[in-house]
């Protein structure tokens, strides 16, 4: 009988290892091109935007949202933009994390390690925070003419972030 917990243990860590990523087991299920149809969360953790654009301090922490926060290391605190970089890169969280974390990737690096253009990304991300910029113009915060200005300014933000080294 004592044969019966060496086999629990050995199915227990068969499990744990099986559950386990290394960057080695890491493919993407995207075609790394650029994706507009997708909006950003682009609140949550620290990200100073709440959601709605109702004055210019919105769009401009809307810009700060696509920087992100350092305190967060190479991935700058992605709640905001998670499902956009899940479905861009086509990899999990967990998966981002062995990446930057474990392998100390940025985002462009993650992007190089997949096979695809780190522009996209950026493009990507910016996209996705266009219908907040977009928002602006309904609410009357903006014109129209002034949505380049600041689709321009997120995209600075997002490159940054992208091709951030820490």
């Amino acid at each position: 009988m004592k044969i019966l917990p060496i086999i629990a243990a050995l199915l227990v860590l068969s499990l744990l290892t099986s559950c386990t990523t290394s960057h080695g087991d890491i493919t993407s299920s995207a075609t790394g091109e650029v994706i507009t149809t997708m909006t950003a969360r682009a609140t949550g953790g620290a990200s100073p935007f709440d959601g709605r654009v109702d004055s210019t301090s919105d769009l401009e922490d809307l810009v700060e949202a696509a920087w992100g926060t350092g305190r967060f290391g190479l991935q700058r605190g992605h709640r905001p933009i998670q499902r956009v970089l899940e479905a861009c890169l086509g990899i999990s969280h967990d998966e981002m994390h062995v990446l930057m974390e474990d392998k100390g990737l940025n985002l462009a690096a993650v992007c190089d390690y997949l096979g695809f253009d780190a522009d996209n990304l950026v493009e990507t991300l910016t996209a996705s925070f266009v219908p907040y910029i977009q928002q602006g113009v309904t609410n009357g915060v903006i014109t129209e003419g002034e949505v380049a200005t600041w689709t321009e300014r997120v995209r600075t933000q997002f490159r940054k972030r992208v091709y951030w080294k820490g």
